[in-house]
């Protein structure tokens, strides 16, 4: 039944003043929010002082040191949830102000087309009004200094302690830095991480291991892979281009989280000091025309990469000496079954999946569902959709290329998927349904002794496929929640994590075994990384740690001031961690903690960097950079 203007008055009137209380009690949140903020900093607490203090006198007090490392962590931990609540709460109070605004227009507009009241009751109605407007007004000057709030509650974690490490000293006065490195003793662990021990390595050793042997991800001889008969399709060229072989696939960096997708490169001399701003070291910087979360990937002297919104897909080739765009492909004119694409959150976009390319195609997805393989010269080989993705952040699980099969990582709401598409015709070969839930996490491809596998993080799943034919050959149940970080490999260990879940170690077998697991540091977004008998780990909230991998043992942390999303990447004996405001935290590959360099971007970014011969490949919010040593 249609309301009568009176009703519809009325409906209005009490919509306004719902908004306009809940927007009071959301603006009142803010306030006493920032003003709890500003009365206290979590990291200069009397506790906090009181123990740092006494840490000072005694500095071997490994007790102590646990208390600090647990007190600052749940002071970060609370810190970024509360930043969250600050900005959904900012989100909210906009929305009601809009609602009590649209509300309060609709209703004046009804009242103007309604008959004046009689002269006796205009004194009581003018007397409301004015009492109205008065309660608007407290409601809009609440508005603003709500949101005044919200915008000056700034980060109150930019000044914290440094503790050192067991041959530093305790410095005086607070630094912007928290290292709290645990002091090492008994005899030498085993640097190659054997389970028995036999063979121990030196510092210097450990390094060339990491460089040369660990840094082979998964071992492939050098030689040509078998070819496969062709499959007909029109687009399919006549004579395929010849394979690479595995050492040219480890030499370059195909892929997200270069070869295999395991986070370790071969590639040396790489920067240790640059500027982005003051142009310090940096080779060239160019803007992207669309917007993208991927990361570069390179192949010989180019780099790919995609960008995307609602309306553009586009595949970009650059010169990767110069920044020069050796051309663009717009992958459009895909058939889609019927539906809408669900709109992706912004910090996830509609090009997050990393482009893997074999050094004869090209190949790449989008949000959409839509995936396009190119040849070298960005002609499209072969275009197909896999179905709309049922995924309510975007899809971003990133590509792997092996033996002429493209791997996809597809899960989705309903049910998770795993399928491999022959990479010169696009034809799938086969497609495994799996027990998973939603993921956000990417395939990596390991190496037991010449078997191969697949492997896989999701909820609550960690499994091994047979990339040949997708059959599962085992899987463990260990993972809860949203699981974004891809997992890593070492010495055939297989690690995964996820926040709110665990970190733990799994040994591939019929039937798997877990060898450790932990709670303490786990990453949201970024994919843990391993090699020379270390595991490095990055957390949302800005801690990076450092495990032995091979019984889980904490052996040195660092604490930045903004969280991490980006994955790190080993090379050259080096682990590089790039945060969110563009800092890139460089360390050692060693059982103490070893920084040796923090330098800046000078813009944000969640993208993990590729890396050359000598370079950095680093996509930012704005520019793409390429970054090596003038």
């Amino acid at each position: 039944m249609e309301l009568n203007p009176i009703d519809k008055q009325k409906l209005a009137i009490r919509i306004a003043l719902l908004a306009g209380i809940f927007s009071c009690i959301v603006g009142v949140i803010l306030l006493l929010n920032y003003w709890q903020l500003r009365q206290s900093d979590p990291l200069e607490s009397k506790l906090m002082e009181t123990l740092v203090k006494q840490l000072s006198g005694d500095r071997q007090n490994e007790v102590l040191k646990e208390e600090i490392r647990n007190l600052d962590l749940m002071a970060r931990k609370a810190y970024f949830t509360k930043q969250w609540q600050i900005r959904a709460g900012g989100y909210l109070l906009v929305g009601g102000m809009v609602v009590l605004v649209a509300a309060l227009r609709i209703f004046y507009s009804l009242r103007s087309r309604i008959a004046e009241p009689d002269a006796s009751d205009l004194s009581l109605k003018t007397e409301l009004l004015i009492s109205r407007r008065w309660i608007l007004s407290v409601i809009f000057v609440l508005f603003g200094m709500a949101l005044l709030a919200a915008f000056l509650s700034d980060d109150h974690l930019a000044g914290s302690y440094v503790l050192a490490g067991p041959e530093g000293d305790i410095p005086e006065q607070a630094v912007e830095e928290i290292s709290i490195t645990p002091v090492v003793s008994g005899a030498e662990t085993d640097m190659t991480g054997t389970a028995d021990g036999e063979e121990t390595q030196s510092e210097t050793d450990m390094e060339e291991a990491v460089s040369v042997k660990d840094q082979d991800p998964v071992g492939i001889e050098d030689e040509i892979m078998e070819d496969k008969p062709e499959s007909g399709i029109t687009e399919t060229p006549e004579v395929l281009p010849a394979k690479n072989t595995a050492g040219e696939l480890k030499n370059n960096f195909p892929s997200f989280r270069g070869p295999y997708g395991q986070g370790v490169t071969l590639h040396r001399n790489i920067p240790l000091d640059w500027d982005g701003q003051g142009n310090r070291n940096i080779i060239w910087k160019i803007q992207v025309p669309n917007h993208g979360y991927n990361s570069p990937v390179l192949w010989g002297d180019d780099l790919y990469l995609t960008g995307a919104d609602q309306n553009t897909q586009v595949v970009y080739c650059y010169n990767r000496h110069t920044g020069s765009i050796n051309w663009q492909h717009p992958v459009d004119g895909i058939q889609r079954p019927a539906g809408e694409i669900r709109k992706p959150t912004d910090d996830t976009g509609y090009a997050a999946p990393t482009i893997a390319t074999d050094g004869r195609f090209i190949t790449a997805i989008f949000a959409s569902g839509d995936v396009a393989c190119l040849d070298m010269e960005g002609k499209r080989v072969w275009g197909r959709n896999l179905g709309i993705p049922d995924n309510h952040y975007g899809h971003s699980s990133s590509l792997l290329i092996w033996n002429d099969l493209l791997l996809v990582q597809f899960d989705g709401n309903k049910a998770g998927k795993v399928l491999a598409l022959d990479l010169p015709t696009g034809e799938e070969k086969w497609s495994t349904i799996r027990e998973s839930k939603i993921s956000w996490a990417s395939p990596i491809l390991i190496d037991l002794g010449g078997n191969y596998e697949l492997i896989l993080s999701s909820a609550p799943h960690v499994a091994g496929y047979d990339p040949l034919t997708g059959e599962e050959r085992w899987a463990v149940e260990c993972l809860s929640g949203e699981v974004g970080p891809s997992p890593a490999f070492w010495n055939g260990i297989v690690f995964a994590a996820n926040e709110y879940a665990k970190l733990l170690a799994i040994k591939p077998g019929d039937p798997p075994e877990v060898l450790w697991e932990t709670n303490e540091y786990l990453p949201e977004v970024s994919s843990p990384v391993a090699a020379g008998g270390l595991l490095f780990v990055a957390t949302s909230y800005g801690v990076i740690a450092c495990y032995d991998a091979m019984n889980g043992e904490i052996l040195w942390e660092y604490e930045c001031d903004q969280g991490i999303y980006a994955s790190p990447i080993i090379a050259d004996g080096k682990v590089y961690f790039l945060d969110m405001d563009g800092k890139m935290h460089i360390f050692k590959m060693d059982r103490t903690m070893n920084l040796l360099g923090v330098p800046e971007l000078g813009e944000s970014t969640v993208s993990t960097p590729a890396f050359a011969e000598g370079n950095i490949y680093i996509r930012g919010s704005e520019y793409l950079y390429c970054i090596g040593n003038k």
